[in-house]
């Protein structure tokens, strides 16, 4: 199976069942189906063949999920472009991935057009919805073009079928390539340890662009389930989409909640009480916002996955309802078609409770990174993914996040976690986010800052903050600079992005 078989089934079993919906616009699977074959065929009729890449630059719209599909039935890799980088970075980006054709939602279009002289490789530009540019072709005109046959091709599950950015924490991204079987594992572990099925109706409002299409739209999609798309989360939106459409499966990342939900009221007066599933990955999901979800959604069971782009997707570790309160601060067991090591600086098996690097190995693990060799050799070694995270595991084979392996800190000849110091500062009633890193020193080697966002309507200062980590914490482990943030800037699948908060922290100074 491919993962363009998922739209071609679902037109035989559900033909005239919803299969997704956007803003006013309603596909069934038939007419889903039916576009994504013509957008195939109009694409095989420029030339394409098995292997070649198209880049796509938008976000969250209808030709997306088409593209997705119409390029994984004709083995064409796609390329679904990171919109949130500068101009120069996708430009780059376009270039790395020796894409040939370039679709672009027109709101992209002065931005398509400034870079176009620079993208010799892209030989046609095709543009979505209105304003379109000259240079480009009209995308529903262009897929009147095709016929609405499935298109023949031979593509097999160990081909590439995707490229997505990765990397974005350290502000370096590289292309990670995902054949069609590391993405079909991900979706099928997705559903089995969300119980999805037909009768399912989730919402992708996670960018598309990110490796959530494996565990959203791909996992839903292949269970036969409706999906919901938002263009970009707004959170009155969002929670009028899961109330109108009658919503079962949410998936969205704890800042959407800190940041957004929790603090429109407009947004929580809707009734979510059907919602049966709530997932959430990617950053800290402490006790009082789950406390809040099972509030809002009373009869949602609630699940915490951990994972990468380079094993496929957010899915390499499950956390389950039943244990989201009783092991409330681990990120769950290893998904069980993945091996797994945790090892120490030496490579050696750490002990039950020591932290150690997580490596993993499986058919979700990917198998390196588009045209970065060096990249690859160093993260993929004799089939083992070095994912750069430190994990403890007890003994009943729950593991715990100890941090990211580049996150710790070396100050006055101790190593400190950051995610230590952030778990702290968490406890504090005023501290709503916090977010520590590890600035150069010449005393003591690199010193221990901590940026803190205060929750709304609460006030604290920085002298309550050392008086409150002299408290909780050993003297090396206390920040030597606190300050204040609005906001902690973030990539969109959620992750701080602690490179540009050190960037931002040196310009200040």
């Amino acid at each position: 199976m491919t993962i363009g078989n998922i739209v071609s089934r679902n037109a035989i079993q559900y033909p005239d069942r919803e299969a997704l919906v956007f803003e006013k616009t309603r596909y069934t699977w038939k007419d889903l189906n039916r576009r994504v074959n013509q957008l195939a065929n109009a694409l095989l009729s420029l030339g394409l063949k098995k292997g070649d890449k198209v880049a796509m630059l938008a976000e969250n719209i209808p030709a997306m999920v088409e593209a997705n599909y119409a390029l994984a039935k004709i083995g064409v890799v796609y390329f679904p472009v990171k919109t949130r980088l500068l101009a120069p970075d996708i430009r780059y980006l376009i270039d790395l991935s020796d894409a040939t054709v370039l679709i672009f939602h027109n709101e992209f279009a002065e931005m398509v057009a400034g870079m176009r002289a620079d993208l010799p490789k892209v030989k046609t530009f095709i543009g979505v919805g209105e304003g379109k540019p000259d240079f480009a072709l009209d995308y529903e005109q262009f897929l009147t073009k095709g016929a609405p046959e499935e298109p023949a091709a031979d593509v097999d599950a160990k081909d590439p079928y995707i490229f997505l950015c990765t990397g974005g924490t350290t502000g370096v991204s590289k292309l990670a390539m995902l054949s069609h079987e590391n993405a079909l594992w991900a979706a099928f572990t997705t559903i089995n340890a969300l119980s999805l099925s037909p009768a399912d109706t989730g919402i992708q409002v996670l960018p598309l662009f990110h490796v959530i299409i494996n565990n959203c739209l791909n996992s839903l999609m292949a269970a036969g389930a409706r999906v919901v798309l938002q263009h970009r989360f707004e959170p009155v939106e969002y929670m009028r989409n899961l109330s109108e459409e009658k919503v079962t499966v949410a998936m969205v990342v704890p800042p959407f909640l800190f940041n957004w939900i929790m603090g429109v009221p407009e947004a929580i007066a809707y009734d979510v009480s059907h919602v049966r599933i709530f997932a959430t990955a990617a950053a800290t999901f402490p006790r009082d916002l789950k406390d809040d979800v099972k509030k809002y959604m009373p009869n949602a069971g609630l699940f915490y996955t951990y994972g990468l782009t380079e094993s496929s997707g957010g899915n390499a570790t499950v956390l389950p309802d039943a244990q989201m309160f009783e092991k409330e601060e681990s990120i769950g067991v290893i998904n069980p078609v993945l091996s797994y090591r945790i090892v120490d600086d030496e490579g050696k098996e750490a002990a039950i409770g020591k932290p150690g690097e997580l490596l993993l190995k499986g058919p979700s693990v990917i198998s390196g990174y588009y045209k970065r060799e060096d990249e690859t050799k160093k993260t993929f070694v004799d089939g083992w993914l070095h994912t750069g995270d430190i994990v403890r595991r007890d003994e009943e084979g729950f593991l715990y996040f100890v941090d990211r392996k580049k996150d710790m800190i070396k100050t006055g000849g101790e190593n400190v976690f950051a995610k230590e110091v952030e778990d702290a500062f968490l406890t504090h009633p005023a501290v709503q986010e916090a977010a520590v890193f590890g600035m150069p020193d010449p005393k003591w080697g690199e010193m221990i800052h901590t940026a803190i966002v205060v929750k709304p309507g609460q006030a604290v200062t920085e002298e309550d903050l050392f008086a409150y980590a002299r408290e909780k914490l050993p003297g090396y482990k206390r920040p030597k600079v606190i300050y204040f943030l609005p906001a902690l800037p973030r990539n969109p699948s959620g992750k701080v992005l602690k490179y540009k908060m050190k960037d931002d922290y040196q310009k200040s100074k």
